[in-house]
């Protein structure tokens, strides 16, 4: 899968035995509704691009 902000890798382990990096960082709904639009919000961001969102 892609990551929907930049077109790389998201690297998503949702599908692994483990729970996810993304949990670990938390990211303000208003960002990442800003971020997505005109976005598919059913996919995974990548690491580079969620933690951006998260500071």
């Amino acid at each position: 899968m892609v990551c929907p902000i930049c077109g790389k890798a998201n690297d998503c382990q949702m599908n692994g035995d483990k729970k996810c990096w993304c949990f670990e960082l938390a990211v303000d709904t208003a960002k990442l509704g800003l971020a997505l639009k005109d976005k598919s919000k059913d996919q995974c961001l990548c690491r580079i691009c969620l933690i951006s969102l998260s500071i």
